[in-house]
């Protein structure tokens, strides 16, 4: 009887090769805030609403940068910190991207073994770890053979079989 293969997994994502996947976000505020700088240099004596704007601009778009932006990298430095020491939930088995009883075509489910892992599409690019859009996106279709790393719900690693 011939000795079964190891199937070979082709990564899709993997938090560990990223330095800060939401850096557009951080450098949006920033670029926000140098506008902001802009209109008051620019704004004379009698333009209220371009120096109120421009205040305004100037304060947030760095607040933003600075509260967002580290929010962020601390929860990408958690799930980089998990892959690191292992300290991950391995979630091996198929995808079903419309899994009986979700209602709102919202969540896609992997059946691994007699347990099911539900994850949610995301709505937003921004969170930490990888996410989906909408079924079959995200490198991912209905029936995939996948291997997860799974940290408190969120995926830190995904691996598709070829």
């Amino acid at each position: 009887m011939p000795v079964p293969q190891p199937t070979a997994h082709r990564v899709l994502y993997d938090a560990s090769d990223l330095w800060f996947p939401a850096w557009p976000l951080a450098v949006a505020g920033i670029a926000v805030g140098l506008v902001g700088v802009g209109l008051l240099r620019r704004a004379g004596e009698g333009r209220v609403l371009a120096r109120t704007v421009g205040s305004v601009l100037a304060v947030f778009g760095p607040t933003w940068a600075l509260v967002v932006g580290t929010a962020l990298v601390v929860q990408h430095a958690r799930l980089r910190a998990a892959l690191g020491d292992g300290s991950f939930t391995l979630v091996e088995g198929v995808v079903y991207d419309r899994p009986p009883g979700d209602a709102g075509d919202a969540s896609w489910v992997v059946e691994s073994g007699a347990r099911a892992h539900w994850y949610r599409y995301g709505r937003v690019w921004w969170t930490a770890g990888y996410q989906r859009r909408a079924p079959g996106s995200g490198g991912l279709h209905d029936g995939s053979q996948v291997r997860i790393a799974d940290v408190r719900g969120r995926i830190a690693r995904i691996e598709v079989a070829e």
